[in-house]
């Protein structure tokens, strides 16, 4: 295969994998929004849900984490962006939403426990932060401004 064919398949594995992440990230945020609207005793009805979407969160949502951030780095190295303003930039972002990622992780762990309480109302924003750190990220790594 030559070099060219590589890169662009690989551009292309790295972008399908943040798709997958992106949805999975936004999926738990919205989800975890909404039960911080609900009344406690309400919660327990909520189970399976939020039971599935940690699972769904710790088999897919995760993976594609790893694979987006391993395609991403191959593509920098490749293309010798780390000296590039922009990529410093786009990797804050992209580091707050890993982080983010784990954040979630715990949070359903808690809403999916024996007792789960109701999730903070601070969950009811990180949907729209996630979604502007997301835009973010790609508008810099299309435009790569600086």
């Amino acid at each position: 295969m030559d070099p060219a064919t590589r890169y662009d398949l690989v551009t292309l594995v790295h972008v399908s994998a943040d798709i997958v992440f992106v949805a999975g990230l936004l999926t738990a945020a919205l989800v975890l929004a909404a039960l911080s609207f609900q009344a406690a005793p309400t919660l327990a009805k909520e189970q399976r849900l939020v039971a599935g979407l940690r699972r769904w969160h710790r088999v897919v949502t995760a993976p594609a984490l790893l694979l987006a951030w391993a395609c991403g780095i191959w593509l920098a190295l490749q293309a010798g962006w780390f000296h590039s303003g922009w990529l410093h930039a786009k990797l804050v972002l992209v580091l707050a939403l890993s982080a983010l990622h784990g954040v979630l992780a715990g949070a359903l762990r808690r809403a999916s426990g024996p007792a789960p309480g109701v999730p903070s109302r601070a969950w009811r924003v990180a949907p729209a932060l996630a979604l502007g750190a997301i835009v973010a990220a790609v508008w810099l790594a299309l435009v790569k401004p600086f």
